[in-house]
């Protein structure tokens, strides 16, 4: 599925690796082409543009949302939470998400779950640090 592999330059998100790599578009199945045909059978993947293939940050899992196919259940749409891509980036341990159980899916809905972002895992941050808790100052409180 890997085709090429990148440095990125500048900025990045905080959770990947700053590696970029190329993956076969899932929402178009690597064709290039709208799979539903809407507009025309001719008609670009809104998610690839035509180009076949999606950048991701590494390392990725795959959507649980959708499954690794980039398409949302019961719609025409790209996926919610890799957003047609197939794959979701995630550093790190990880471990299950604790509000949908690992399915990528809120339990009450058929929608991404929020916390996860459809992934279905969190990255473990061992080394982040706690926060502090505020508490009201007694000069302030008379006031």
């Amino acid at each position: 599925m890997t085709t090429a592999t990148a440095k990125r330059k500048s900025g990045g998100s905080k959770k990947s690796t700053g590696e970029v790599t190329t993956i076969q578009c899932a929402f178009c199945s690597g064709t290039g082409r709208d799979p539903y045909e809407i507009l025309s059978r001719l008609a670009n993947c809104p998610v690839c543009k035509g180009h076949k293939t999606v950048p991701v940050e590494t390392p990725t899992v795959v959507c649980a949302y959708c499954r690794g196919t980039g398409r949302q259940r019961h719609t025409r749409l790209a996926c919610s939470g890799c957003k047609g891509k197939g794959a979701i980036t995630l550093a790190g341990p990880t471990s299950p998400c604790p509000q949908c159980g690992g399915k990528g899916r809120e339990p009450e809905a058929d929608l991404a779950c929020a916390l996860c972002k459809g992934a279905g895992l969190l990255a473990k941050n061992p080394t982040a640090p706690k926060r502090k808790q505020r508490t009201a100052s007694k000069d302030r409180a008379g006031s």
